[in-house]
Parts: structure tokens; C-alpha cells; sequence
């Protein structure tokens, strides 16, 4: 059964996030007070519904409380989101995801004890400095605000070593997650080749490193960034 989802407010970040979710096999219910917003998303989602989300009654129509989840993202008008965030409550909502644009709306949504608070501008910034600071960081996600998972180029010095001879733990105290891998690929009859990347899964302790993977990686900033200076 596919999850079901509803996302209120079209703006660019939550019409993002509802055809994600929909890409991804999800339900998506989109809510906004903008008939424009909902006729751009309109085919991209299951079911677009026009009302307003600080009032209860139309929104306890929806069968909000039945969904897996209920994406907020009125960035706007931070006096409707906590009007909504309000509603949800009061509708029964099992979990409430809310779009902030600061970190000063973070705090006082945790004070309402909504705890799954995205900045999206935030993260996106400390995504960019990183990238932009450790080359060899091509990606990385904060999971709080010290420790994050990375997608990391392997230094050359890790080529030809297994997982147990570099001791992701003990040296470096990160966690090697997986590894994604190049891989030449053939078409059915032979004829034509081509470069796809695959996951390794689960490395083991006979795993071993090879030129040109990424290894995603979970630890402190930190201990991210020295594995960053490893040559």
C-alpha cells in the first residue's frame, strides 16, 4: 500500500517535496489557497484541494489525521504556518513535518513540540560550504548539528585496502556506510557498453577499495573533515 502524505503550501520548496514524494510511489494530497500554485502541481500529484489550512473544519475534512505524514510549508507567513501547525494538532495529526525559514521559527516550533523542523535555506548553505571548502566531500547531510553523513572520494592512499586494514572506526572515528562504485555495464546483446553506478551494500571486512569510489560515511563533522586531509 502506497504511503499517503499531504503537503500544505505550494511555494517552490513544498511543490519540490510533493512530486518527490510522488516520484518516490507516495499519495500526495496538495493544499494551498492559491489556485495558480495547485494548477501547476495538479498533474503531478494525486489530489489538489483549494481551502484555507488555518481553518479547522475544511481541513478535518481532508482525513489528515489518516496520513503517514503532513509536510507545512507556508515560509511565507510564519503566523499561518503556526495556525496550521495548530490545526494539525488539534485534528490529531500522528506526525507533523514543518518547513522553517530560520532558526528562531525553529525554536518556537519545538516550544509547540514539533520536532521535525527543516531549513531548508540553512542546509542548503552548509552543504554549499562544504563542497566548496572539502573538495572531496560531494555531498553530505546533517543529521544534527555535529554529526552528518558524507559521500566522500576515496584518497588515493585507501586504494587497494580493505575495510578492516583502514579501520574506518578506530583511525578516523567515522562509520563507512556503503560505497558507491562504477561500474561497466553491457547491453543485452553485448554490443554496447556503459559506465553505471552501483551500491556495494553492506562493505565487509574483505572489502576493498578501489580507485575512483565514493564511501559514504557517518560521523562527527569533524572527523569528516580530517578524513577530508588524508592523502
Amino acid at each position: 500500500m502506497a504511503k499517503k502524505f499531504a503537503v500544505i503550501g505550494l511555494g517552490s520548496f513544498g511543490a519540490r517535496v510533493a512530486s518527490e514524494l510522488t516520484r518516490h510511489g507516495a499519495e500526495v494530497l496538495a493544499i494551498d489557497s492559491d489556485i495558480e500554485k495547485l494548477d501547476d502541481v495538479k498533474d503531478r500529484v494525486a489530489h489538489t484541494v483549494r481551502l484555507d489550512s488555518t481553518e479547522e473544519k475544511p481541513m478535518r475534512e481532508q482525513g489528515l489525521d489518516e496520513m503517514d505524514g503532513v509536510i507545512v510549508g507556508l515560509r511565507d507567513d510564519f503566523e499561518a504556518e503556526l495556525l496550521t501547525v495548530s490545526v494539525l494538532q488539534q485534528i490529531g495529526v500522528k506526525r507533523i513535518i514543518v518547513i522553517a525559514t530560520s532558526q528562531t521559527h525553529e525554536r518556537i516550533l519545538n516550544h509547540l513540540e514539533i520536532n521535525e523542523v527543516v531549513l531548508p535555506a540553512i542546509e542548503a548553505a552548509d552543504r554549499l560550504s562544504t563542497s566548496l571548502m572539502f573538495e572531496q566531500v560531494l555531498d553530505s547531510f546533517s543529521v544534527t548539528a555535529d554529526y552528518s553523513i558524507a559521500e566522500i572520494t576515496a584518497p588515493d592512499s585507501f586504494i587497494g585496502q580493505t575495510v578492516q586494514q583502514l579501520d574506518f572506526r578506530t583511525r578516523f572515528e567515522i562509520s563507512l556506510i556503503t560505497i558507491k562504485r562504477m561500474t561497466t555495464s553491457t547491453d543485452f546483446l553485448g554490443l554496447r557498453k556503459r559506465q553505471v553506478e552501483t551500491i556495494i551494500g553492506v562493505p565487509t571486512a574483505t572489502t576493498t577499495i578501489e580507485r575512483g569510489d565514493v564511501l559514504v560515511v557517518f560521523g562527527s563533522k569533524n572527523a569528516i573533515n580530517k578524513v577530508t586531509t588524508v592523502r
